[in-house]
Parts: C-alpha cells; structure tokens; sequence
C-alpha cells in the first residue's frame, strides 16, 4: 500500500447536506420548543421538536471530520488558525452587530439586558470564559470550536495527526476520569473555589465535548486511508482491517461522551448519527444531495448563528402584534429566517471575507486567492 497523503478532490455534497439538516433541526426546536418555554405563543402551538440537542452533536462531529482534513491539508499552523479565522470571525462579527438591535426588540427586551463588556467579551468568541453571556445564546458553540483548534493544533504539533489513534485514546482517558472528578468534586463542595476552577478547565480542555469531535477525527483517518489505497486493495477486508482500532475508538469516544453527559443524549442516536455521518463522508447517501439542502448548506453558518434571537423577534411579532395564529408565525418564520440569513451571507459575509482572504493571501505572498464559496475536498462545518 502506498503511504497515505492528503491530496484533493471532489467535494462530498452529501456533508453539506448534513449540515444543512443539522442547522433546520435546531431551527425547528428554536421555534417551537424553546420559543414556547422561554417566551411563550399566545395560544398552544400544537406540537414541539425536542431535540435540538442533536443538531449541536451533529455538527461537532462534522467538525472534527473537516478541520483534521483541513489541518492537515495546509500543514501549516498560521493558514489553518487564518482560514478559520476568516471563516468564522466575519460571520460572528455581523450575528453580534445584528444582535445589538435584536435584544432592543420584543420579546428579547425584556428578558436580556446587554452591556459594553459582554458585548466585548462576545467579540472574542470566548465570552463564557470571561464570565460572560453570549448574545446569541447558539454562539456558546463557537467557544468550543475555537477551543477544539487548539486542541488539534496540539495534536497537529506533535505529529499525531497522521496516525491519532493512541492520542484520541489518551485524550479520551483524560476526559472520563476528568469530568467524573470534576462532578465529584462540584457535589461535594459545590461553592467552593476548587469547583469553579475545575469548571474552568473543564471548558478549556473539552472535557464534554471532544470525544464527538473525536467521532470526526477517526472517521477522516478511515477515509483518508482508504482513499489513499489501490484500486485492487479496496475489497472488504482490507478496509475493515485499516477501520478495525478506529472503529474500537469511535464506540470508545460514544461511551465516554455518554457516561459524562449532563443532557439525556441517546446513545442510539449517537450511533446513528455516527453511521449516517459515514456513510455520508463516503458518499453512499446520494438522497442528500438534492438541491434545497445543498442551498441551505450554503447559508447554513449565518442561518446557524441568527436563527435563534432573530426568529424569537419576528414570531413575536407576528403573534402579538399582527395577531396571527401560532401555527402560521411558526410556518412564516421558517422561510423568514432563511432568507434573512441569505441575505446576510450574499451581501455582507462573503463579501467582507473574500476581501479579508484576498489580503492575506497577499500579505502571504500568494498569487491567487480562493474566492468564497470555491468548492474543496470537504465543506466547512458551521459551529
């Protein structure tokens, strides 16, 4: 078997498709789950979607199957941290302006107050580590993201990308003794300063999250081995023996996301989510690529990011002020939502980052830019 190099190709529209799935599911239990807790339809809507949970689960995996794949196409720390920068600072920069004039509206007025610091806090991406709330409640997900490049750039460093079964292993070790002591430690002395210290760590290690991030990584090294193999090599066996520990090391990672989590995820649907995201980095779910998920695909980063406190605005209004029945503010506000986000992605996003891409493929001394929305192997994962 030849060595294995990262090498382009054609890009995998069934993941975008799963991106685009993951970004409605959270808009459908934004708009009728959450709305009807926190602010309330005038009348019974009818009917919820519970499980939004799964579309954060989702799209952490999705991230760990791009940015291993994108890490290791650049090799080079500086292009990975700028292209992800570029990626998701214009965007996070647009949702906190936005979000500004959002939070003086109905019904979020009344509820959420803003101040100048949380208001810089949010601008860092990390605001739940300066003890801030994020503006956009979805935006708390960035903060993992950003946490989890650092992450990968440490493996990345160490030169454990390309062969990262042993230092998922490791890691995954670290986070099922770490949050069960930190929870042991949180019920003991719940208001002590040990707590609050642990907690802190908690977050800046991924202790609950990375193993689904892990999900993703060990998915990209089946792919990548198996793309890089003779056509001849490509029967059964020889691939089920190249997935056989990555394989043992995804159940590892389910089982210990699941024996630390704080939040009822199903383990069945873990696994599913975990089969469907396989068979999908493959492409043996052709089903997906039908055209109005590749659209939303297209959007799905700012539909992401908005949905949630611009929807909250304008099914309130509708409600309450238009007078119109929970069923058809609920109908609106999803065509709404989309085109809104749309248009922010059209007008304001990608042209502001094809700008910034272009200066710092200049100040790289590169001859040509990639312009936005430019097809590569893999897609970018939105939170």
């Amino acid at each position: 078997m030849n060595p294995v190099q990262p090498r382009p190709s054609r890009r995998i529209v069934e993941l975008d498709a799963l991106r685009a799935i993951a970004a409605i599911n959270l808009m459908l239990f934004h708009f009728t789950h959450v709305y009807s807790v926190k602010y309330g339809y005038s009348s019974p809507l009818g009917f919820e979607f519970p499980w939004g949970k799964y579309g954060v689960q989702l799209f952490f995996m999705l991230s760990g199957v791009v940015n291993a794949l994108t890490i290791l196409r650049k090799r080079s720390p500086i292009d990975f941290l700028a292209a992800r920068c570029l990626r998701i600072l214009p965007s996070c920069y647009i949702v906190i302006g936005l979000n500004i004039v959002f939070l003086g509206l109905a019904p979020l007025a009344a509820l959420h107050t803003w101040s100048s610091g949380q208001m810089l806090a949010n601008m860092t991406v990390l605001p739940n580590l300066f003890g801030y709330e994020c503006l956009e409640p979805v935006m708390w997900t960035l903060q993992v993201e950003i946490l989890f490049y650092g992450v990968l750039l440490f493996l990345f460093s160490r030169g454990w990308l390309d062969r990262p079964l042993a230092a998922i292993y490791a890691w995954l070790a670290m986070c099922l003794v770490g949050c069960l002591s930190i929870d042991a430690v949180a019920a003991a002395w719940p208001d002590g300063g040990l707590a609050a210290g642990l907690g802190f760590l908690r977050q800046v290690l991924l202790l609950d999250y990375f193993p689904l991030f892990a999900v993703g990584i060990l998915l990209h090294d089946i792919w990548l081995r198996v793309k890089g193999m003779e056509p001849e090599e490509t029967g059964w066996k020889p691939v089920a023996t190249i997935a056989r520990w990555n394989l043992a090391g995804i159940v590892a990672a389910l089982t210990v996301f699941h024996v630390t989590d704080h939040y009822d995820h199903n383990p069945v649907v873990s696994l599913g989510l975990t089969v469907l995201l396989a068979m999908s980095l493959f492409g043996w779910v052709p089903v997906l690529r039908c055209k109005p998920l590749v659209f939303v695909s297209s959007i799905s980063y700012m539909l992401y990011l908005l949905h949630d406190n611009l929807g909250a605005v304008a099914i309130h209004w509708m409600n309450n002020t238009l007078g119109l029945s929970p069923q058809i503010c609920f109908a609106v506000s999803l065509p709404l939502t989309i085109a809104v986000s749309a248009a922010a992605t059209y007008w304001l996003e990608r042209p502001l980052s094809t700008f910034l891409r272009q200066r710092w493929n200049a100040l790289r001394g590169k001859t040509a830019s990639v312009p936005a929305g430019t097809s590569t192997t893999l897609p970018e994962a939105a939170g």
